[in-house]
């Protein structure tokens, strides 16, 4: 049975790294909800609210590869209930198994220096400031698998650790 793997955090927790690293690990299919924002912003204008289009965007690609019988991981903040009731619904919908994890840097000043020096890898995307990470609402999420804390940590045990939660 394929799984939709929720990958959740703040911008600078780490989640896109390793999203990435979980992907080229389990041949899941990648899915990030910046690449579908930033894609709308580029043919619209660098200004353009895409509101939730970008979180309908990555439902209808999951649920087509889920549908196909492919494992995917969704990196995107997913900082609200709807966000992720979104998932959780293309997973009933598709009969697939959902495993929601959320990705932490629990060290501020690592998530800043992060946020300072990332490189987003998205033609166009700006990388979040400090302040915007500080003033996004958080809503705790009730049906979280697993957190992984990326603060101080290793890439390569994080993405250990998130492998194994996901089994």
């Amino acid at each position: 049975m394929a799984r939709l793997i929720v990958l959740s955090g703040l911008p600078g927790s780490g989640k896109s790294t390793l999203a990435k690293g979980l992907s080229d690990l389990s041949g899941a299919i990648l899915l990030r909800v910046d690449v579908f924002e930033q894609d709308l912003r580029n043919v619209n204008s660098s200004d353009f609210d895409v509101g939730a289009q970008g979180y309908q965007i990555g439902y209808e690609h999951a649920r087509r590869h889920l549908l196909e019988g492919k494992d995917v991981i969704a990196d995107a903040v997913n900082a609200v209930e709807p966000a992720r009731e979104g998932w959780r619904a293309i997973a009933q919908e598709t009969g697939t198994r959902v495993i929601e994890i959320e990705i932490v840097c629990t060290n501020e000043d690592e998530a800043a220096m992060r946020l300072r020096t990332r490189e987003t890898g998205i033609d166009g995307l700006l990388p979040t400031s400090l302040q915007e990470r500080r003033e996004r609402i958080w809503e705790p999420n009730p049906q979280i698998s697993g957190t992984v804390d990326t603060a101080g940590r290793p890439i390569a045990d994080c993405v250990d650790d998130l492998f194994h939660l996901v089994k």
